[in-house]
């Protein structure tokens, strides 16, 4: 396990990033949850709970009045089950992630390594539209992204021009979970989440986006970046399959090589997810 601890905007965040760096794994994959004037934004994978403990003992536990998940995915619930049963500071989720919670869940083996055995049940809170810090002197507000999972929301700070969206965005789109996972990616929905997200913030001058495990991401560009990836990939796909083309020769002309994520993962993280994905859209942009 590798663990790391950032501040960001002079100290008025900590971040808390864990990777389980297991030697499968080309690289770590990494996984983030921050503190911010006493509420936490995600608890990180069931692997990591014991650094995580760590961190919230950093931070001193009787500072920490709540905790808020972006969404249930076992990289951001994994420590909800200590922050509520041993520490009872109560746990905010989607009314889409509640049930989920409520009855705990495990997962593939390939996850397992990544992130550990299984997400214990909790009892969960709704997450309020409005949420204000311990000094209350910062508010956030939460803002549904369904797309990578159902219950995805971002929390977002207007005056500070923080956004945290968690997996709501990725750096690029390669591959969408999909097939038999539990982890069902939409392509169009991912995109219409961070088309209406642009929508929201598209005032902020000095935006600071917070994605999981990812280093801090100035500006809008970036999101428009991603808007017009989709396009494009789209774009790409709809042309292929119009020409009749099969989802493996639109896979190999774009991106040639065997992919060693769909093998590694039985198919449910992949190239051809999100191909198909983009098939099934209607996109009218």
């Amino acid at each position: 396990m590798v663990t790391k601890y950032i501040s960001h905007s002079n100290g008025e965040i900590q971040e808390w990033c864990w990777a389980s760096d297991h030697e499968i794994f080309t690289s770590p994959f990494w996984t983030s949850c921050y503190y911010i004037d006493g509420i936490l934004i995600d608890t990180g994978a069931p692997g990591g709970v014991e650094e995580f403990e760590e961190f919230l003992k950093s931070i001193g536990i009787n500072n920490i009045e709540a905790c808020y998940l972006t969404h249930t995915h076992e990289d951001h619930s994994g420590g909800a089950y200590l922050v509520k049963e041993k520490y009872n500071i109560p746990v905010y989720a989607s009314s889409e992630g509640i049930p989920v919670l409520k009855n705990g869940f495990t997962y593939p083996l390939y996850r397992k390594i990544a992130w550990g055995e299984k997400v214990l049940p909790i009892k969960a809170e709704q997450i309020p539209k409005t949420i204000y810090t311990k000094t209350r002197e910062l508010m956030f507000e939460s803002f549904p992204m369904p797309g990578h999972a159902p219950d995805q929301v971002a929390f977002i700070e207007n005056q500070k021009q923080w956004v945290f969206v968690a997996d709501g965005i990725q750096l690029k789109y390669k591959r969408l979970f999909g097939k038999n996972s539990n982890i069902s990616e939409d392509i169009s929905m991912i995109y219409h989440s961070i088309k209406e997200l642009f929508n929201f913030i598209s005032h902020m001058d000095h935006l600071q986006l917070f994605l999981s495990g990812k280093e801090v991401i100035y500006g809008k560009d970036f999101i428009l970046d991603r808007l017009t990836e989709i396009e494009s990939l789209y774009q790409t796909v709809s042309g292929l399959y119009a020409l009749g083309k099969s989802v493996d020769e639109i896979e190999s002309i774009m991106f040639g090589e065997d992919d060693f994520l769909e093998m590694h993962t039985n198919g449910e993280l992949s190239r051809k997810n999100l191909i198909e994905s983009l098939i099934n859209w209607k996109l009218n942009l």
